[in-house]
């Protein structure tokens, strides 16, 4: 029964994905963690493989659909490459799997960082759009695009739910095409993980377990990039910052019960 409530999770998951173009890691992380009961190291290895292979599926339908924007997301996707290999490939093995000093494990205090950046997230959606984009705002991308990066080794994530708040805040794009050009990004730094996970730490993936998760991904991506085009893009930036400011209070709730 909770296994079959995770793949139900699974579909809106995807819904996320196709929707806001991000925001699936936040549903997948605590799903693997929560109802399927993985380690953080588990969650955020197969979160890097699901999220990729979702980002394929959407990139492509993205480009089919002419939705695609990539020369405002340049400035993110060196310094996100760069990052994400430092954080998977040397800071995420380094950090012991009991904090003494915080008296408690490593997946409670990543799980936190976790909710609180999307916590974050969600509220700088509900800054006003900067219409204007200006030369400087290439140095706030670069430094974003890093922190994107820190955070994929880390946690697990695609960063799209950051991603996209920094497109529509500093590279004046709507909410539809931040979407469409977050999943480019997202798909080109989970794969950049996933190599390091595969070749340097040979990590042993279910792919039954991840075939059955990937269906009901891909069936809630259909769902949302269907109602992308039909919704208007208030209500999507509305949406998904109340979705991202619920589902990280739930899971600072969860934590520190």
């Amino acid at each position: 029964m909770l296994d079959i409530l995770g793949y139900i999770f699974f579909v809106f998951a995807g819904l996320f994905f196709g929707l806001f173009g991000s925001g699936g890691s936040v549903i997948i992380i605590p799903i693997l963690m929560y109802v399927f009961k993985l380690s953080i190291y588990e969650s955020t290895t197969y979160s890097l493989l699901l999220v990729l292979l979702v980002s394929v599926f959407g990139t492509i339908r993205h480009i089919q659909k002419k939705n695609l924007h990539i020369q405002s997301i340049i400035p993110f996707i060196v310094p996100t490459l760069i990052f994400t290999y430092l954080s998977r490939a040397f800071l995420f093995p380094a950090i012991p799997d009991q904090i003494i000093i915080l008296n408690t494990s490593k997946d409670s205090v990543l799980m936190i960082v976790f909710a609180i950046v999307v916590f974050c997230s969600g509220l700088s959606l509900f800054i006003p759009r900067l219409r204007y984009y200006q030369h400087n705002f290439k140095i706030i991308l670069i430094l974003i695009g890093a922190f994107v990066g820190l955070l994929t080794g880390l946690l697990g994530i695609g960063g799209g739910f950051i991603i996209v708040p920094s497109l529509v805040l500093f590279a004046s794009m709507d909410i539809k095409k931040a979407a469409s050009s977050t999943l480019f990004i997202i798909m080109l730094n989970t794969f950049l993980a996933i190599f390091l996970e595969i070749t340097i730490f040979q990590f042993d993936f279910k792919w039954t377990f991840i075939c059955s998760v990937l269906l009901a991904t891909l069936i809630g991506i259909t769902i949302g990039m269907s109602l992308l085009n039909k919704l208007d893009s208030a209500i999507i930036k509305k949406m998904f910052s109340i979705a991202l400011l619920f589902l990280s209070l739930v899971i600072i709730f969860i934590e520190l019960l």
